[in-house]
């Protein structure tokens, strides 16, 4: 079960009185309304919030969205975070995103996908991973794949040659040569690992992984860090991030059933956020 938390800006005497919720049904969704507001002293607040956590613990919750404010408040998280539960922030929900984000670079970059290159770094062969390396090498003109176990992915590599025809270059050499890379995505890599690589001063980098940085004070490319995306309407709920309302829609799918979701839904990229915010077209020329 999945809950959505939010303050309940303007509560009735008896919710601040006894510090009690207001749980709602919205649009299928049950919502905890919090008896605090921006100008709740901390330590009602730490209170209100140590008296969520008894609730969710009792109630077997482990899954709960945050509005954008809450969200915000890294001691309020942390509070949750000690009580073993999960706090859903789109992590999840990225990676089923990311072909749809190389997409959105080239077209930001005004050349199709169809004549370049793009260079994943992946260590796990799990679904998702195999799905957008299947999408990539249907399209891209070509791809190359960095890992530190090629044994993982060489039935697939045979399989995309033998049965398509398509030819792609496997790799554990961190000194793989990524100059003529349009694109490179990092599903798994550590920050660690990723800094190993040569990477081109110039280059353009999709971080599934959160809070990635390139060490390098030369480089002067793109660190493309997380997304923002257009959901539909009846989605979305007021004060809370669409990425994380998406993600709680396909939180308990199987692989296969997410992307589907997804394209039924025609999720689409709004925004890329790099490390100063959101990125603009001129910074890819």
């Amino acid at each position: 079960m999945i809950v959505y938390v939010r303050k309940l800006y303007k509560p009735s005497l008896i919710y601040k009185l006894f510090g009690k919720f207001k749980i709602e049904e919205i649009q299928g969704k049950t919502i905890i309304n919090l008896p605090i507001n921006s100008k709740s002293h901390k330590r009602r607040v730490k209170r209100i919030t140590e008296k969520l956590c008894k609730y969710l613990y009792k109630n077997s919750i482990r899954n709960v969205v945050l509005e954008q404010e809450l969200f915000n408040n890294e001691e309020f998280k942390n509070t949750l975070y000690s009580n073993n539960e999960n706090i859903l922030d789109g992590s999840k929900l990225a990676k089923f995103l990311v072909y749809k984000v190389i997409q959105k670079v080239f077209n930001l970059k005004n050349k199709n996908i169809e004549a370049g290159e793009v260079t994943i770094l992946a260590n796990q062969n799990d679904d998702i991973t195999i799905e957008h390396i299947m999408q990539i090498a249907r399209n891209a003109k070509r791809l190359n794949i960095i890992t530190s176990n090629t044994k993982k992915f060489k039935n697939l590599i045979d399989y995309l040659f033998e049965e398509l025809g398509i030819l792609i270059k496997l790799s554990n050499n961190l000194n793989f040569n990524l100059k003529s890379t349009d694109v490179i995505v990092n599903m798994d890599f550590t920050e660690e690992n990723l800094n190993k690589l040569a990477i081109p001063n110039n280059a353009t980098i999709v971080n599934v992984q959160k809070n990635i940085d390139i060490y390098s004070k030369k480089f002067a490319g793109i660190n493309i860090k997380t997304w923002e995306i257009n959901i539909p309407s009846d989605i979305k709920l007021n004060g809370f991030l669409d990425n994380h309302l998406y993600e709680a829609l396909l939180f308990t799918m199987i692989p296969i059933k997410a992307f589907e979701q997804i394209e039924k839904d025609n999720i689409t990229i709004k925004k890329l956020i790099g490390k100063n915010g959101a990125i603009n077209k001129k910074e890819f020329k």
